[in-house]
């Protein structure tokens, strides 16, 4: 136990002196494709996290939190939530993008509501706010995803068994 907690603070120690020292004015890329998947999820929240490449060669990791109307209702609006994003640029430069969904500043629309427990499609699409990099804030930015149910049939009920997501990110800094 006191090796893994010895090997932990190592670690600690090791990022809060390399990553300082390679951050940039602010990624080279404005724009990220983006996938990934659900990890968690209420009737109003989902948590999704992933892998992105950016248009300039940035590659990241990414988690975001989307607040929203209860799916199925009209219209289901993006109520809120927050996004992160790591970059590793092609020089080697690390940095952070994070921002705020916009209050109704996006919506979920139904692409394919799944018939007989087939896989449903959601279009994610909301507007990010208070966009910041390690060394800029005020931006703003739009994130879009396809969001996949994946779906079976299990002793009588529908259930989703995998949600993958799919889109794009970009932003002003």
């Amino acid at each position: 136990m006191k090796a893994a907690l010895h090997s932990l603070i190592a670690a600690a120690i090791v990022a809060a002196l390399v990553l300082p020292a390679t951050a940039t004015a602010a990624p080279s890329s404005t724009s990220f494709a983006i996938v990934g998947y659900e990890y968690a999820f209420t009737p109003t929240v989902g948590y999704f996290a992933g892998a992105g490449a950016g248009d300039l060669g940035d590659t990241a990791a990414w988690n975001t939190r989307v607040e929203h109307d209860p799916l199925g209702s009209t219209p289901t609006y993006v109520d809120g939530g927050s996004f992160q994003m790591v970059t590793h640029g092609p020089s080697g430069s690390i940095d952070e993008v994070t921002g705020t969904f916009t209050y109704h500043g996006g919506m979920i629309t139904t692409m394919d509501p799944g018939a007989d427990c087939t896989n449903q499609q959601f279009l994610v699409k909301g507007a990010l706010q208070d966009v910041a990099t390690s060394t800029t804030s005020a931006g703003s930015g739009q994130f879009a995803a396809t969001l996949t149910h994946y779906r079976t049939s299990l002793f009588g009920h529908c259930v989703i068994y995998k949600a993958r997501v799919a889109g794009k990110v970009s932003f002003t800094y």
